[in-house]
């Protein structure tokens, strides 16, 4: 006898998985396995976790940061004992390791070189809403956009300004939310100087791209930028790193005294009207910032 319910039966049919609600459940047991934080939240439909209160990146946001070093194992030591990093298995083939501990996904690279990214040095990817879009705007401006290519998290697009300086684009999944404009823990970025060269000509290029104002730094040819996340400033002329990233510590004296004892050089920790921070140098001649905010 036939199956009376038969005629109710539908065609099974695969839904498309949501790229958001991957990139939130592996964060989540990446942090739990390193930090021990609750998993079960992360197990959530996605439904209800892209209904909270959420704000998105704005275009220009970094998305995440690499630092580009000639041995990778030599950075996970030094930056793990320094800044407390711990590392996860590498996102890509090729020599970086993901630091796994961040508010924002950063990680070292001592793999192929980027473009107009130095060796020491920092590679920055950036949220775009539409990466297509955004890229046909890095080319109209004089930079170069590679085509969109798909990686683990996203669509990504490698580009260098109208200076040569390199960085990247990433049309990231929806659900993403925007990072805290200081950072949140001790080893986040708390703040980014660029050095492009000339800043008026930088000025025009990214306020052109991702639409973000200027007013004048408190040192001469100095820019600070207003609109992206982390807080960013430019500083023009030639001789600095193309790009310097300040790190969130909660003793500047401590983390001082690991950098020194690790082959680096710091500088003696001086009051700021925002805190106490130092200028210092890795044990590969990476220069960087440690702030106690």
């Amino acid at each position: 006898m036939a199956d009376p319910l038969e005629a109710l039966r539908r065609p099974i049919v695969p839904l498309d998985p949501d790229p958001s609600f991957t990139i939130r459940l592996r964060s989540h047991l990446e942090r739990a396995l390193v930090e021990g934080d609750e998993v079960m939240p992360a197990l959530e439909s996605p439904s209800r976790t892209e209904s909270t209160n959420v704000t998105p990146p704005a275009d220009g946001d970094i998305a995440f940061f690499s630092l580009h070093v000639p041995s990778a194992d030599r950075a996970r030591a030094f930056y793990g004992e320094v800044l407390g990093w711990r590392f996860g298995d590498p996102m890509e083939p090729g020599g970086y390791d993901r630091i796994v501990n961040l508010s924002l996904p950063g990680g070292v690279w001592d793999g192929e070189g980027v473009p107009g990214v130095p060796n020491p040095g920092v590679h920055l990817v950036r949220h775009v809403a539409d990466l297509a879009a955004s890229s046909a705007k890095v080319r109209a401006l004089g930079g170069t956009a590679s085509e969109p290519e798909v990686t683990p998290y996203g669509s990504r697009a490698r580009c260098t300004d109208d200076q040569g300086n390199g960085f990247a684009l990433l049309q990231h999944p929806p659900g993403v939310a925007q990072s805290a404009q200081n950072g949140e823990r001790p080893g986040d970025l708390a703040y980014i100087t660029i050095a492009p060269g000339d800043e008026q000509l930088a000025a025009t290029f990214y306020g052109g791209l991702f639409g973000w104002q200027f007013r004048p730094g408190s040192v001469e040819h100095a820019l600070q930028v207003e609109g992206p996340t982390p807080q960013t400033g430019m500083w023009g002329g030639t001789g600095r790193p193309n790009v310097m990233l300040m790190y969130r510590v909660d003793d500047v004296a401590v983390a001082v005294a690991k950098v020194r004892a690790l082959g680096g050089e710091a500088t003696d920790p001086a009051q700021m009207p925002y805190g106490v921070t130092s200028d210092c140098v890795d044990d590969q001649g990476m220069a960087f910032y440690l702030g106690q905010l």
